[in-house]
Order: structure tokens, then sequence, then C-alpha cells
């Protein structure tokens, strides 16, 4: 070899120097290159990692040119010294400088051109990268095949995920980008670590779209990931031209993702051409949705849909615009490949307009496919000629349709298609079935339901009806067959409008025992505070049932308020209920009060919502210390709403609230054992709140019989039956603490040792000794297996006996951590349910026994009271079987009874206002009253309208009859007008016809029309004040009128009751409750009495002390105010009227004023002496006022209608006018009538 054929090191110093100490070179070969004509010169070939360097063979040398290994073309070498590489389409030619026979260098530098590609790319043959490789002769050829054997084989090393990071470093050079490292670690550890095949370009999106090129061209020849994931990213044009680059040419990809990246019709067809020209990509799964890729761009994706080698088994094409013809050439795509029946699983449609005639998508439905979901949500798809194919073709695998926000047809008189209903009665994988907001017909839901009813072959239906507006047809609909659906699992009927009627179909949910979980939410919004009440009752009876299994239960955005305080008093002994959802509801501090006292004694509830309730920090605070106390609770999610404007007020005490009860749920995670002593006596504490009291009463009734029995020597039964009933009063009396003695056998059965815990710490040493054997083991095979990797290395006895003591000192598992993972944390699992089933079966046997004791003693009691004697029960086959088949009927009447005696008790409760009072003993209640936490007294207080029964009656003013308070100082005000002074009417005409029978004034009664005395003072009549107006020739004070007008009503009052009472008949035969009732009707009317009594001695005198004061038209009152006295105050009012010119006498006697005393003379006595303090009118005006009747004193009265005139009469109807009462004809009904307005 010469000299002139060798790389001198100068000129590789001058090589390594021109290119820089990073870049790695692998082989440098001294070639020559034809220039001109014949003429050749020497050229240097530097092949580094990923580039070809042709560089000068001068000193200094220069890089002529260089290309990028991916760049290659083809090699060819049809003589042995020449190589021919075609980059870019262009073809260059080197010669070595060896012999012409001799291949040596020309196959040294194919062997180093193909190790660096198989460096790079692995598990990617040769030829598929470089397409052309011709080599003469073909042994040569022969060594290529098998060194790309030997790297396929798996002797090299692929690194992380297939090779990522020298992949990317060298796209990162084929597109002179800069590398990242932080992207190479993402991948190499984050992937890793996850063992993802899915690369997902949103971990990239902080970086530049220029640096996302070489992360999308790694996937080009990379066999590790085989998904590629672009959703909702904003991709620019060379990320996007890269994407379909690399699904030209990868051969892993499976599933691709392009959703929401604004691609339109030209990408399609785009990716259409990609896909055909890769016959070897192994797509499985394509999702183009959210893209306007409209019919052009289905029309192009459907040829390489059409042409799948193997099919598809996801296509997603929701939401792109697409119409019926469309649909139609890719329904046709999907029918032409005769795989596509076999391996699609998932289409979606939706959001496309499906109006239009779409028979190739029936079409294709129709046919026998694998179909598992089906979503054609707001499509606007013919319902009957889509049921009508699915009946046909997807009856055996479709899991999951989803027809939300389709309409059923416009014609109101359309009947459903009986292949509707057949497809409900005949599939057989159905799990979720959603028609939401589809406005569903009410035969629609008809048949949905008859249908799911019939199917015996499914279950655990998911079923989806919400926002359909059923209304009240819908509800009467669900309640009549929704208890039948036994294949539910969830339910959701959220807003539909039921209001009112979700009562009755709670009650027949409640019926159904296969729902898991219940969606209500957004129903109760319009409805009214006064019907919330019983939908509520509903809810609570429902899951208080023993047999309830519903697991999840959402009332979200209702707006209950203090309604739901209902619900949050029976979740403390809810044994049910997992998830509960009452976001939205406003329930308050109140609210959030309730709910931390069931949480406190709650143990199944372990997630809970409740956002946006207007809970302040008091209610988190009380939320926090009741979780305390709570082990269950697992996930509370964070209370955005409500927690942001706590953190408004006080950010660091809202911080420190949160930290709790975040880490409270921290610490519920870990399992621990629970104790069942508070269980226990929880169950006790709801026994014998409703029983000792029923259960005592009971023993007292019947020990007093059997006393009086003894006393008396009778001897109904005999001694023995009577000690048979001292028998059963001592059961009664162990009966009420019959719980915690069960209590104490369970604690008896722990104490010398639970099997189970034995059996658990067993348990845990035969598991310690396996895992320890094991781990022995798995070293020595390691070991042996380092021996037949590396022979020499461990050649030696004490290396490997020191590699083996090693791992053994590392294998080492504590017994305390297989103790904790069995007993402390599957054991506690465990032994919680032990418990609770053991106080289920201790409740049952409690609950029995004390039912049969208060049966037994009520009937005891009765037969004694009777006479007979006491009575055994009897044992015999005929009344046993009798008394079972009156059991349900039995159970049914005292659920009903104890309801009633429930709201009856809380009535009761409610009416009594004395703290001192004795309470009643109430019925014993079901074990839903049981269970129910009353209702607190802060929250009646706030809320008590809207929590009122609406059987009783409304609401009483109590104050609105109480006479007001008689002034003691004497009034600031003027006491008249000058203008009205002068005037002389005569204040006495008008006040018998007033009075008269015949005249029916509206008035205002003296109580409200809605309280319990108003029926009798309608039936009776009812008098009020008439108020004095600026026209009555004096004005009068505040004091004065009040005075007047309480005399006035508490004496009609008490005459009209007095005299009503003493004319009307008393009934021969009253039943008990009548007689209570009349008996409590006679006390408040002598109550009355002698208020209105009381009151006279105390207003009259301050009245008349007023009317001595006012003007001399007094004296013309008459005996008309008075007609419903006596008689006797008649006759005087007789007199009066004679002595009418008679002169004013001394007033005398002012302390026997009164309702009682002759009123007419005293206030004729007190307007004559006020004529003394005022003007006297002239003859001519008085003449006036005789000739102008119309303008006397009480055509000017104001009286206040309260639209009950013509149901209201005087008290005094029936009664003898007076002499004095045909003066004042113009006080008439008319005249007060005309005036009321005002």
């Amino acid at each position: 070899m010469s000299g002139r054929n060798i790389i001198t090191r100068e000129l590789s110093d001058s090589i390594r120097q021109c290119l820089g100490r990073k870049v790695k070179l692998t082989l440098k070969v001294l070639v020559k290159v034809e220039t001109r004509g014949d003429k050749t010169e020497n050229r240097v070939l530097a092949f580094a990692s990923c580039r070809l360097f042709v560089l000068t063979a001068k000193v200094p040398t220069r890089v002529d040119q260089h290309f990028h290994y991916l760049d290659i073309q083809g090699i060819e070498s049809r003589k042995p010294n020449q190589l021919c590489l075609t980059v870019c389409d262009r073809v260059y030619t080197y010669y070595t400088t060896h012999e012409e026979n001799s291949s040596h260098e020309v196959d040294t530098m194919v062997l180093s051109l193909c190790t660096a590609l198989k460096n790079i790319f692995p598990s990617v043959p040769l030829t598929h990268i470089i397409r052309k490789v011709e080599i003469q002769p073909p042994k040569r050829m022969q060594q290529l095949e098998e060194l790309e054997r030997a790297t396929l084989g798996g002797t090299r090393d692929m690194g992380p995920c297939g090779g990522f990071s020298t992949q990317y470093m060298c796209m990162c050079d084929y597109h002179a980008l800069p590398y990242r490292e932080e992207v190479a670690w993402d991948v190499d550890t984050i992937y890793l670590s996850h063992d993802t095949r899915e690369l997902y370009l949103h971990d990239f999106d902080y970086l530049e779209q220029k640096d996302l090129i070489p992360i999308i061209s790694a996937l080009e020849y990379n066999t590790w990931f085989r998904k590629l994931r672009a959703s909702h990213s904003k991709l620019s044009h060379e990320a996007i031209e890269r994407i379909l680059h690399v699904v030209s040419k990868s051969l892993s990809l499976e599933e691709i993702y392009l959703d929401n990246i604004g691609a339109k019709a030209e990408f399609a067809n785009k990716l259409s051409l990609a896909l055909l020209s890769n016959s070897n990509i192994p797509l499985q799964k394509l999702d183009l949705s959210h893209n306007p890729l409209e019919d052009k761009g289905a029309i192009h994706i459907s040829n390489p849909i059409g042409r799948q080698a193997k099919g598809l088994s996801h296509l997603n094409l929701s939401h792109c615009g697409l119409t019926g013809k469309g649909v139609n050439m890719l329904a046709h795509s999907l029918s032409v490949n005769k795989y596509m029946c076999q391996t699609l699983t998932f289409l979606n449609l939706a959001g496309n307009s499906l109006r239009d005639d779409v028979n190739n998508l029936y079409n294709f439905l129709a046919q026998p496919n694998t179909l598992k979901t089906l979503d054609l949500s707001a499509t606007e798809c013919a319902i009957d000629a889509l049921f009508g194919a699915l009946l046909r073709g997807c009856t055996s695998s479709l899991a999951q349709l989803i027809l939300s926000r389709n309409s059923f047809g416009s014609k109101k008189s359309r009947e459903m298609l009986p292949s509707f209903k057949q497809y409900f009665t005949s599939t057989l994988a159905l799990k979720t079935l959603t028609f939401s907001q589809c406005k569903l017909p009410s035969d629609a839901l008809k048949n949905v339901l008859l249908g799911l009813a019939c199917n015996e072959n499914i279950s655990e239906v998911d079923l989806d009806l919400s926002s359909n507006h059923l209304g009240a047809t819908g509800a009467q609909i669900l309640e009549s067959c929704i208890h039948g659906v036994r294949c539910l699992a969830a339910l959701d009927i959220s807003d539909n409008g039921l209001e009112t009627q979700l009562g009755p179909v709670v009650a027949a949910i409640s019926k159904n025992k296969s729902i898991k979980k219940l969606n209500i939410g957004r129903n109760l919004n319009s409805i009214k505070s006064k019907h919330v009440y019983h939908v509520m009752e509903a809810v609570v009876q429902m899951i208080q049932e023993e047999d309830c299994v519903l697991e999840s239960l959402f009332i979200n955005d209702s707006r209950l308020k203090t309604d739901l305080h209902n619900l949050l008093n029976a979740l403390g002994s809810n044994h049910c209920l997992q998830n509960l959802d009452i976001s939205g509801n406003y329930m308050g501090d109140s609210g959030a009060r309730l709910l931390a006292k069931a949480l406190q004694i709650n143990s199944k509830l372990q997630y809970i919502s409740y956002d946006r309730n207007n809970v302040t920090l008091q209610g988190y605070s009380d939320i926090a210390y009741a979780l305390q106390s709570n082990y269950s609770v697992k996930f509370l999610p964070f209370p955005v709403h409500d927690a942001m404007l706590c953190m408004k007020t006080a950010p660091e005490r809202t911080e420190n609230i949160m930290r709790r009860i975040q880490d409270i749920l921290y610490r519920n995670v870990s399992p621990m054992k629970y104790s069942n002593g508070q269980a226990f006596r929880l169950q006790q504490g709801f026994l014998l709140s409703s029983t000792q009291q029923q259960v005592d009463r009971l023993v007292l009734q019947t020990g007093e019989v059997v006393r009086t029995l003894r006393r008396s020597g009778s001897d109904l039964g005999g001694s023995n039956s009577l000690q048979w009933v001292e028998g059963l009063i001592a059961d009664a009396d162990n009966s009420k603490q019959l719980i915690s003695h069960l209590h104490d056998v369970v604690l008896r059965r722990d104490d010398a040792g639970n099997p189970i815990e034995t059996k658990l710490h067993q348990l845990s040493s035969d598991l310690y000794n396996v895992i320890s054997n094991n781990l022995q083991d798995t070293v020595e095979s390691m070991v042996r297996s380092a021996q037949d990797k590396c022979p020499n290395v461990l050649s030696e006895e004490k290396v490997v006996n020191d590699i083996r003591t090693a791992c053994l000192a590392k294998s080492q598992l504590s017994y305390q951590l297989v103790e904790s993972a069995i007993v402390e944390q599957a054991g506690s699992v465990i032994l919680n349910k032990v418990n609770e089933v053991n106080l289920a079966v201790a409740s049952t046997v409690s609950d029995r026994v004390i039912d049969e004791v208060v049966e037994s003693l009520s009937k005891t009691c009765k037969n004694l009271q009777s006479g007979e004697g006491p009575r055994k029960r009897a044992s015999t086959g005929t009344e046993m079987g009798g008394r079972e088949r009156g059991s349900s009927e039995s159970s049914t009447r005292s659920e009903r009874s104890d309801t009633v005696s429930q709201g009856d008790d809380t009535t009761s409760q409610k009416s009594d206002p004395s703290p001192l009072a004795t309470p009643q003993l109430p019925k014993r209640k079901s074990l839903h009253g049981r269970k129910l936490r009353p209702q607190s007294v802060v929250a009646e207080s706030l809320d008590s309208v809207s929590e009122l029964p609406s059987s009783c009656g409304q609401l009483q003013h109590l104050g609105k009859a109480r006479p007001r308070r008689v002034k003691t100082r004497a009034p600031t005000r003027p006491m008249g007008r000058a203008d009205l002074v002068e005037e002389d009417h005569d204040i006495s005409e008008g006040v018998d016809t007033f009075f008269r029978p015949g005249s029916s004034t509206p008035t205002t009664p003296l109580i409200s029309p809605d309280s319990e005395n108003s029926p009798r003072l309608l039936k009776y009549g009812s008098t009020s004040s008439v108020e004095s107006s600026p026209h009555t020739g004096g004005g009068r004070t505040g004091s004065e009128r009040g005075s007047i007008e309480s005399l006035t009503r508490s004496d009609s009052l008490a005459r009209s009751e007095s005299d009503v009472t003493r004319d009307s008949p008393r009934p021969h035969t009253k039943s008990r409750d009548t007689e209570e009732e009349d008996e409590e009707e006679e006390e408040e009317v002598s109550l009355e009495e002698k208020s209105s009594h009381s009151v006279r001695s105390l207003i009259g005198r301050q009245a008349n002390e007023g009317m001595a004061k006012r003007s001399p038209d007094m004296s013309a009152r008459k005996a008309s105010t008075s007609s419903s006295i006596s008689y006797a105050d008649d006759k005087s009012r007789s007199e009066e009227d004679g002595k009418e010119d008679s002169p004013p006498r001394k007033i005398a006697g002012l302390h026997k004023m009164g309702i009682g005393g002759n009123i007419l003379a005293e206030m004729k006595k007190i307007q004559e002496k006020r004529t003394s303090f005022q003007p006297k009118d002239d003859e001519k005006d008085k003449e006036e006022k005789k000739e102008s009747p119309s303008s006397n004193l009480l055509a000017g009265v104001r009286l206040r209608s309260t639209g009950l005139a013509d149901s209201l009469m005087s008290p005094t109807n029936g009664f003898p006018r007076g002499s004095g009462g045909s003066k004042s004809p113009n006080c008439n009904r008319d005249s007060c009538i005309d005036t009321s307005g005002q």
C-alpha cells in the first residue's frame, strides 16, 4: 500500500478540527471522485453517527459536501471498487484507491453505513429505510443480510422506548433543529415508567412549533410507540406535514387521534393518500372528530377505510359537518370492506346531519356485526328506521347506544313501530341506553320501559332519560312501570319537570331493588315550597328502607334550601348510600350543621359533593369537626364556589379548615379497623327512643290491672295465667336492654378469642413463609442465570457466594409488613363487615322481640280489662298460618298509623308553647321514624312557614284582638281643626242605622279571617270600630280611638258569643271528639267573656274621660250604640230621648261608667259639658244643617273594606230598635261604601 493511499496524521487532525470534537467518526476512507471527463480528485469520506461528510484530501481540509443517511435513496456497487449513492435523486460515484479487484474497502463503507442506521433504527429493516440496495456479486449481499438478522435478533440494545432518544437526536440533525435534552429525558423516564405506548403532543406544547417537528419525525421508524395523539392542539403546517409523512412510513402506528386540530377536507385528502401509500400500517383506530371535514373530506377518507387490509375497530367522525351524502359514502366503504363487520366495535357519527336518506348506514347496521358502541346523538336520524336495522344486526353485541338530542318525529299521532319495543326485548348485551334531550313521547317511554322489563337476558343497565320534559304524563308511566324493570342499575331522570309528581315516582323506584344509582336533580326548581315536603319525605322513606340497595343519589341543583334538612337528618343512620351529590341546593350553614351531625354517626358515605350551597366558614368548621369521628368518607370535591367567597373574608382561616378536611380524608384512605361499640349504642338509641315510653306505659297499665284483679279476688284465668302475665311484664322490662346484652355476647366472644383474627394471624405467618421461600428460589435462579451468561467472570466460587449472600440480604421481607397487610388492612375490611352483620342480626332480634312484647302486652291488657282473662298465644298451625296471612296487612296498617302518629306528635309539640307541659306518649314508630333525626328548633325558627303541614289551617294573628295599651299622658297634637269646629253635626244621626239588622256595612274583622275563631264570627256576625275622620267636628287622638275601638270590639264579641251560646240548643248525643271540641269552645268563650269584662272598667273610664272633652255634638248620640246590651238600657235610652232639651247636669260618678252602666246618659252629660267650650252657631246655620241632612257627621266616615261585607252581620240583628233609630236615615250602606275606596 502506497503512502498516498493512506490518510496522514496531519490530515486526520485537520478533519477533526474542521468537523469539531463533538462529531464522532466511525470510518474515514480515501476515495477518488470523477470531476470532468476522465479526471479524478481525491476526497475523504467520513462516516459519522447519522451523516456522511465528503472532505478534501489537502491540509487544511474543508467539507466539500455532506448529506444525512435518511437522504440516501439507494446504494449500488456493481464493481468491487465502486460505490454509488443516490441522494435526492442525484447519483454520486466513488472509487477506492486500492486495486480494482479488491472490494474490501467498499464493503467496509457499506457495512459502516448499515451499522449506523441499525444503531439509530434497530427494529426496522434496512430495505425499509433505503429503498434500493444492489450489490454485486450476491455473496457481498449475504454479509449485509447476516448483519441485519443479528441486529433484529435482539443482540443489540435498543434503549428506552425503542431508542427514541437516539432517533430524536437523529431527526434534530436531519431538520437542523436544536436537540432538547428535556424531551429525551421525559420520554426515557416518564413514558418508560408508565409503560405507555402513546405519544401525546400535549406533553410538549410548551415548546415552539418547530421543536415539535423532530419529535413527530422520531415516530417514523420507531416501533415502541403505537399511538399518536394530537388532540386539541393547534399545529403548524410543517407539523401536520410531518404527521402525514409519519403515517406514510410507520410500521407500528395502530391508533391515530387527530381530533380538533382544525383539519379540513384538504388534510383528509392528504391523509387518505398517506394511508394508501403505506399498506403495511396496522391501523386500528382513527379519530378525526371535531374537524370541519364536511362531505368532501368524508369521501376522501372513505377510500382508505374501504381498502384497509385488516379493518378498523374504532372510527370517530363526530361533529365533522357531514350530511347524508358523506355518511352514505362512508357507510358504503364500511359495507364493502369484508373485515369491518368483524372488527369494527366503535362508531361515532354524533353531531352530523343525518336527516336525509342514509340507507347505506342502515344497511351496514342491519348486517350482523360486532358493534359495541354506537353514538348517533344530535344527528336527527329516523328513529324508526334505525331501530329496524338495529333489531336485525345489533342485538348480540351492542352494549352502548347513545341517541341523545334526537327527535322522535314531528307528528304527535305517529305511533312507534313494533321494532322499537322489540329491540329492547331481544337485545343481549345492552349496558348503556341514553335518551337525553329527546323530547321522548309517552308511547316511546312506555315501550322502552316495558321492553326492558320483558328482557331477562341483560342486567346492570344504565338508563339516561334526563332533560326530556316528561311532566305529569311521563311521571305516571314511570310510576306504573319502573318497579318492574329489574335489569336497571342506574337511572337518570333529572331535569324533567316532574315537580310534585316526583314523590310518587320515587316511591315506585324504591320498589325496584336493582337500581343502585339514581339522579333526580333539577326537578324541583319551579315547585312550590309546600309540595317539596312530600317529595323529600318520599326520598327519605326510600333510603331508610331496610332492603334499600341504592348506593348513589344525585339531587343536585334543586334549590331545596331548608327542605333538604329532612334528607340530611336521615343520613346519620343510613346504611346504603355511598355517594351523595347535594350541590347547588343553598342549604347554608344550617344544612352544613345537619350534615356534620349525620357524618358523626354515618359509616357508609364515601363521596359527598356539597359545593354551591352558600356555606360559610362556620359550616365548614362544623364539617371538619364531624369528620374527625368519621372514617368512611374518602372523597369530598373541593367546594370551589363557596370556598372562593370564604377566601375573600378570611383567607388564613379558610386555608386551615380546608387543610384539616384534606388531612382527615387522607387519613380515611388508609384502611383501619373500626370499633363496633358505637354502632351498637347507636342502634340501641334508635330502639329505646321510641320504645321505652310505650313499653313502660303498657307495663304500668297491665301491672295495675293485675293488681286490681288480685285485690278484687277475681280469677279470670287462674293463678297460672296471672303468673304468665307477670312473666310477660318481666320480659318487657328485659327487652328494653336486649340489644346491649346482645352486644355483650359479641364482646365476650371477642375477648375469648376471635377465630377470625386468629385465622388471619395464622394466614399471615404461612404467607410470610411462602414469600421467603419464593425469594430464596428467585435469588438462586438469578445467580445461575448470571453464571450461564458470564461463566468466565463467575468461575470462582467465592465471587458467586458473595453475590448470593448480598442478594439474600437484599431479598429479606419483614414479617410486620405481611402481618400489617393481612391483619390490619385486609383484616380490617373483613372484621368491619362482620361487625355490620352482627349489628344487623342484633337489631333484627331486638326489634322483633320488642314488637312481640308490645303486641302481647296490648292484647293481654285489653283482654284483662274486658274480663276475658289473659290468653296465651296459640301455637297451632291454623292460627299461625292466619297470623302469617295477616302480617302483611298489619304491617301496612302499622306503617300508615306510624306515619300519622308521627305527624300528630310533631303538631302537638309545636302547638304546645309551654316548656313544662307533659309530652304525650307517642306510639311505637316504625324503623323509618326511629332513625330520622328530629327537626332542629333553630331550623324551625329560621323558616317555619315552609315546614308547616299542608293539612293544618292558616297562621293566626294572636295579638290582633288584644286591647291597646291605655295611655297615661295627654296628647300633644291639637284637639280639633278650626275649620271643622264651626260645623255642628248631629253625631247620633246614622248610628242606629249602622247597627240596624238590615245594614251590612263592610267592616274589618276583629281577628284574622283565617284564624280558628273566624268561622264562628262569620256565622254570628262581628263589629268593628269606626275610625275618626277630620269631618267629625273634633279631632280624636290615637289613644281615644284605640280605647273606643277596643271597647266596641270586646263588648260585641262577648255579647255575640254569650248570646249564641245561651240560645243555641245542645244536641242530645255526641261523640267523644265532639264533646271535647265543645268543651274547648266553651272554655274559649268564657275566657273571652272574662277578658271583655275585665277590659270594660279599664277602657271605659279612659274613653269617657276623652269623650267629656269633645264637642256638644256628642249629646245627640242615641241608644243605638248600646242597643244590644240589655232591656234596661233600652228603657233608659227612651227616657233620655224625651229629655233631649233639658239643661245639662253635672257629670258625677265617672267611676261607674262602662259597658255595664247607662252609657247614653253618660255620653249626653259629656256632650253637654263640651258645648260650653265651642262657639254656638247661629240659627241660619242650624236651619241649613236641618235642610241638608246629607252633610251629617257619619257621611264623612271612612270605613276600610275587607271584602267580607256580604258575610258579616251586626251582632244586634234581631234586637228591637230604639226610638231614635229612625233619626239618621243617611247613614246607610251606600253612603259608607262610596268612600271606602278613598
